[in-house]
């Protein structure tokens, strides 16, 4: 499971330097979970990930780290869920609206997010 946890890490910091590079995925990727009831796909996504990283943590190297991040996650997650569609939704479009600079100091953060998952697993 732990290497599971490490695939997700490695995927997070190729979206971070994908996106670091060219911000235009990042606006795509907003506007694709935008559509619809997609969102509430990416809300179960993330509950998935969350207890991935929960169940996982115990095998862990820094087990605090993969811990918190997955209650994070999972708080995420339920929060998508807590919100509703029209207020998630208009969530995606305000960030979608904002500057490249700013998509990419969040892809930076991405980028670190997923280095500290790959450490930490």
């Amino acid at each position: 499971m732990i290497l599971l946890v490490k695939l997700i890490g490695i995927f997070m910091a190729c979206v971070g330097v994908i996106n670091i590079i060219n911000p235009a995925p990042m606006k795509k990727m907003l506007a694709f979970w935008g559509q619809g009831r997609r969102i509430y796909a990416g809300g179960l996504l993330r509950l998935l990930v969350g207890a991935i990283f929960l169940w996982s943590h115990g095998q862990a190297r820094i087990p605090a780290v993969i811990g918190g991040l997955g209650i994070l996650i999972l708080l995420a997650g339920l929060f998508i869920f807590i919100l509703g569609l029209e207020r998630v939704k208009a969530m995606l479009g305000w960030w979608g609206s904002k500057p490249n600079s700013l998509l990419r100091l969040i892809a930076t953060f991405i980028l670190a997010i997923g280095a500290s998952v790959i450490y930490s697993a």
